[in-house]
C-alpha cells in the first residue's frame, strides 16, 4: 500500500506501487521523500523492464508522470485510494489513481507471446507415515510385552496420520486460495491497465479530432480566399487597366521618362503573373496534401468504429469479475471446509489420545485391566467416523486444483489478449502521431503560402489603396496650406502689433518722456528710448509641399476655400521657404522710428530715436485689422475637412459625392414612378371611355336571338366573351400589338389580321383563341418577345368598336 509521511518535514520513506500492465504484477518501491523522482522509480524497475523500454502512465487522467506531480500530496492521497480499491478486485472509487508500467518491447510487432501462467502448489505430497514420536511415552519393551497397549498405540498413530494428511491438504488449500486471489487481482490490474491505455488513446484521438476541426476550418477559409484571388487575378489586372491615373501623376511619370497612364502600368505584370502561376501550383499541391491528410484522419476511426473493441474489453472485465466471484465463493468454501476438517481431525486425535491415556492410567494406578479393553469401543467408533475425512479432503483438493488451473488459464488468455490490444493501441497512437506530424508540416506550408499570397494581395488591393493614396495627398496638401496660411497671418499680425508699438513709444517719448532726467534713460531703463525688437522667426520650410502633386479636390469638385488654399504660394503648390523674408519686408516697410530727448542740464540734445511720419502726431494708434486671418481660418477648415473625409472612407463610409449621386438616382426613380403613374391614369381613362362606348353601342344595336354577355371580361377569356385590347408597342411587321386588359390572366394577344390601321384600342367579341408556347427570341415562334417556354394565347375577335 502507498504510504507517505504525515507532514512535509518528515523523513519517513514513501512506498509507491507500480503495476505492470502486461502481467499485472505489483512492484512496491520505497523511497525517501527527497528521492521521489521519476528517474529513481525507473531505476528501481530496471530489473523488470529496462529504463529505455519503460512507459509510465499515472492517472486518471492518464499522463506521463513528472517529478512535481509525484511530490503533490493530492497525488499521493489518490494513489493510496487506488491501493485500497485493489483489495477488492474490481471495486472503483472516485478520485483513485494508479501508476502503470508498460514495456515498449512488449508493444512491438515481433514481441514473443507471454509465457503461460502456472499457479502453485499444483501437486501436494500427502504423508504416508505419521510425523513425530507418539505422545504416549511408552517404552518399546512395554509396548511389546502388552499387546493391548500396542493396539492402543496403533490407534494413536493412525489418527496422527489422518491429522498430518489433513494439515497438508488444509495448508495446500490456503496456498491455492491465496494463489487464486493473487492471480485474479493481477488480471484486474491488467484490465485497469488496458483501460488506462485506451483512455490515453482516447485523449490522443480527441486531441487529433480537435486539431482536424480547427485546421480544416483554417485551411478551407485560407485556400478558398486564395483560390478566389487566383481565379480572378486576370480580371483584377483588367480592372486595374481601366483605372486611369490622375493627370498630375501622368505628367510626373512623363517628366521622369516613363509612360504611366493606368494603375496597371505601375504593376510589374509579367512578374506578378509568373508569381500567381507559382502560387496556383502551390495551392493545388496543398489541396492534394490536405485531401490525403483528411483521408488519414478518417482512417483513424471514430468512437462508433471502436464499439466492438469496447464491448470486448467490457466482456473481459465481466469475466474477471465472475472469476473473482468464483474464487470468493467456491474456492473460499472449499478452503473453509478443509479447515473445518482439519479442526475435526485435531479434535479426534485429542479424544483418542485422552481415551488411551485414561485407560493406561486406570490400569497402572488402579489395576483395572478391563479399562484398556473398554477403550477399544470408542476408538473404533471415532475411527469409523473419521475414515472418510481425508478422502473427502483429497477430493476437494482436486477440485481446488481444477479451479486454480482455470484461474491460471484465464490469466494466460488475458495476457495474450492484452498483448494484442496494447499492440493495437500502440499502432493507433503511432498513426495519430504521424497524422499530427503531417498536419504540422502542412500548417507550415500553409503559412508560407499565405506569405507568398501577400504579393498578389497587394495587386488586388491596389485600386482601393490608390483611392486612399489620393485622399492622403489631398490631406497632406491641405495640411501644408493650412500651416502656411496660419503662419503668414501670424506674421502679419505681429508686424502690425510692432508698428503700433513703435507709434506708442514715439508718442510717449515726444510727450511725457521728454521731461525725464538722463538717469531714467541711462541707469533705470537703458532701453527706454530704443524701438521694439524686430521679430524674425525662422520657420522651417515646408519642402514637402513642393513634392506633392496637385491632384485637385476630391471628385474634381473644388469649393472656394480649397481653390484659395491652392492659390497660396503660386502655381498651385504652396511654398513656405520665403515666409521669413516676406514677414521681414512687411516689418521693414511699416517701421521708421526716431526721437530726441532734452537733458535737464541744457546740454545738447542727443537724438535717441528716428521720428515717425508727421501725420501720426500725438494721436493714439489703434491696431489695424490683419489681412489673411479669414484665409487662414478657411485653410484650417479645409484641412480638418480632409481629415474627416479620409477617416470616413477608412471606416467604410462613402465619399460625399456618392450621396449626391444616390440622391440624384432617387430623383430619377421618382420621375420614372411619376411617369408610370401618369401612364396608368391615362390607361384607366381610356378603359373608362371604352366601357362607355360599349354601353352606348349595346343600347344602339338591335336585340339578337343569341344570349351573349356584353360585359368586358378581364379575369377569364372564353369564346363569346368581350375583351378590351390596348396597344403595347410595335411588332415584327411594324404593326401595333394589342394585349387584353386583364386581371391575373396575362399573355392574351389580339390577332391583327382583321384589324385595319392602328386604333388606340379594340373592343371585340372572341371568336377563336389559340394556345402557343414562346420559342427562341427573335423568331416567328416568339413574336411578342416573351421568355422562352412562356405560354401565350392569340385571340381572334369580332370587332365591336375601335
Amino acid at each position: 500500500m502507498t504510504s507517505f509521511p504525515s507532514n512535509s518535514n518528515s523523513t519517513s520513506p514513501i512506498t509507491i506501487r507500480v503495476l505492470a500492465a502486461s502481467t499485472g504484477v505489483t512492484y512496491r518501491i520505497s523511497l525517501h521523500p527527497a528521492e521521489l523522482t521519476v528517474a529513481n522509480i525507473r531505476n528501481h524497475l530496471a530489473a523488470a523492464v529496462p529504463p529505455s523500454d519503460q512507459i509510465l502512465l499515472l492517472g486518471p487522467p492518464y499522463k506521463v508522470p513528472r517529478d512535481s506531480t509525484l511530490h503533490s500530496l493530492e497525488t499521493l492521497n489518490s494513489l493510496r485510494l487506488g491501493d485500497k480499491e485493489d483489495e477488492d478486485a474490481m471495486n472503483e472509487r472516485s478520485g483513485a489513481r494508479r501508476l502503470f508500467l508498460f514495456s515498449k518491447r512488449a508493444l512491438s510487432e515481433n514481441a514473443p507471446d507471454p509465457p503461460p501462467c502456472i499457479l502453485h502448489p499444483m501437486d501436494v505430497m500427502i504423508p504416508s507415515e505419521p510425523q513425530g514420536s507418539s505422545p504416549l511415552n511408552m517404552t518399546q519393551s512395554a509396548v511389546a510385552s502388552q499387546p493391548l497397549h500396542q493396539a492402543l498405540s496403533a490407534y494413536e498413530r493412525q489418527f496422527m496420520l489422518y491429522l498430518c494428511q489433513g494439515r497438508v491438504l488444509a495448508d495446500a488449500a490456503d496456498l491455492r486460495l491465496q494463489a487464486c486471489k493473487q492471480c485474479v487481482q493481477e488480471q484486474a490490474v491488467m484490465a485497469r491497465a488496458l483501460r488506462a491505455a485506451v483512455s490515453n488513446l482516447s485523449d490522443h484521438f480527441n486531441g487529433a479530432a480537435r486539431t482536424r476541426s480547427e485546421f480544416s476550418s483554417l485551411f478551407q477559409s485560407k485556400t478558398a480566399a486564395h483560390s478566389s484571388l487566383l481565379q480572378g487575378f486576370e480580371s483584377t489586372l483588367t480592372g486595374l487597366e481601366s483605372v486611369q491615373l490622375h493627370p498630375a501623376l501622368v505628367n510626373i511619370a512623363r517628366g521622369s521618362g516613363r509612360i504611366m497612364e493606368s494603375l496597371l502600368d505601375t504593376v510589374p505584370v509579367e512578374r506578378e503573373r509568373a508569381w500567381a502561376q507559382q502560387c496556383k501550383t502551390s495551392n493545388d499541391r496543398l489541396s492534394a496534401l490536405f485531401a490525403g491528410i483528411d483521408s488519414d484522419f478518417g482512417n483513424l476511426g471514430t468512437p462508433t468504429s471502436r464499439v466492438e473493441e469496447t464491448r470486448q474489453d467490457l466482456l473481459a472485465e465481466e469475466q474477471i469479475q465472475q472469476l473473482s466471484d468464483d474464487v470468493q465463493g467456491a474456492v473460499q468454501d472449499l478452503r473453509d471446509r478443509q479447515a473445518q476438517r482439519v479442526g475435526r481431525l485435531t479434535t479426534d486425535h485429542g479424544k483418542v489420545l485422552k481415551i488411551i491415556m485414561d485407560a493406561i492410567s486406570a490400569e497402572v494406578e488402579e489395576g483395572k485391566e478391563d479399562e484398556v479393553q473398554k477403550a477399544f469401543t470408542p476408538l473404533r467408533q471415532i475411527s469409523n467416523d473419521a475414515k472418510d475425512i481425508v478422502p473427502d479432503m483429497d477430493m476437494d483438493d482436486k477440485s481446488m486444483k481444477e479451479l486454480m488451473a482455470k484461474v491460471a488459464d484465464a490469466k494466460t488468455e488475458a495476457m495474450k489478449r492484452m498483448k494484442i490490444r496494447l499492440r493495437e493501441v500502440s499502432v493507433a497512437q503511432s498513426s495519430i502521431q504521424r497524422v499530427l506530424s503531417s498536419v504540422g508540416v502542412l500548417k507550415s506550408a500553409l503559412t508560407q503560402q499565405c506569405d507568398n499570397m501577400i504579393h498578389l494581395e497587394h495587386v488586388v488591393e491596389l485600386a482601393t489603396s490608390y483611392r486612399d493614396f489620393l485622399s492622403e495627398l489631398r490631406r497632406r496638401r491641405a495640411y501644408g496650406q493650412a500651416v502656411t496660411s496660419n503662419s503668414t497671418a501670424m506674421m502679419k499680425r505681429l508686424a502690425v502689433m510692432r508698428s503700433d508699438e513703435v507709434k506708442s513709444r514715439e508718442k510717449f517719448l515726444r510727450g511725457p518722456g521728454r521731461h525725464l532726467m538722463p538717469p531714467f534713460f541711462e541707469i533705470f531703463v537703458p532701453t527706454l528710448a530704443t524701438p521694439p525688437p524686430l521679430f524674425t522667426p525662422q520657420m522651417p520650410a515646408l519642402a514637402e509641399l513642393d513634392t506633392l502633386p496637385d491632384i485637385g479636390a476630391e471628385d474634381n469638385i473644388e469649393d472656394a476655400s480649397m481653390r484659395e488654399a491652392t492659390d497660396v504660394g503660386g502655381g498651385g503648390v504652396s511654398s513656405a521657404s520665403s515666409l521669413t523674408a516676406e514677414s521681414h519686408h512687411v516689418q521693414q516697410d511699416k517701421i521708421s522710428f526716431s526721437g530726441t530727448v532734452n537733458s535737464t542740464d541744457n546740454q545738447q540734445q542727443d537724438q535717441l530715436i528716428v521720428s515717425a511720419d508727421e501725420i501720426s502726431g500725438n494721436e493714439d494708434t489703434i491696431m489695424d485689422p490683419v489681412d489673411g486671418s479669414g484665409e487662414a481660418e478657411r485653410k484650417t477648415l479645409a484641412y480638418e475637412n480632409a481629415i474627416l473625409r479620409q477617416t470616413l472612407e477608412r471606416m467604410g463610409g462613402k465619399a460625399p459625392k456618392t450621396y449626391i449621386e444616390e440622391d440624384r438616382a432617387k430623383d430619377v426613380s421618382s420621375s420614372e414612378i411619376s411617369a408610370l403613374r401618369k401612364e396608368l391614369e391615362l390607361a384607366k381613362t381610356k378603359t373608362k371611355a371604352a366601357e362607355d362606348s360599349l354601353v352606348k353601342a349595346r343600347k344602339e344595336s338591335p336585340p339578337t336571338t343569341t344570349k351573349q354577355s356584353d360585359k368586358i371580361s378581364h379575369s377569364s377569356f372564353e369564346i363569346g366573351d368581350v375583351g378590351l385590347f390596348m396597344p403595347t408597342g410595335r411588332g415584327s411587321g411594324g404593326k401595333r400589338t394589342y394585349l387584353a386588359f386583364h386581371t391575373s390572366c396575362p399573355h392574351r394577344y389580339l390577332s391583327t389580321n382583321n384589324i385595319k390601321g392602328g386604333p388606340d384600342f379594340v373592343l371585340g367579341r372572341i371568336t377563336y383563341q389559340e394556345e402557343l408556347v414562346a420559342g427562341q427570341l427573335g423568331t416567328d415562334g416568339n413574336p411578342y418577345g416573351l421568355h422562352v417556354g412562356t405560354k401565350f394565347w392569340v385571340l381572334t375577335v369580332e370587332v365591336l368598336k375601335s
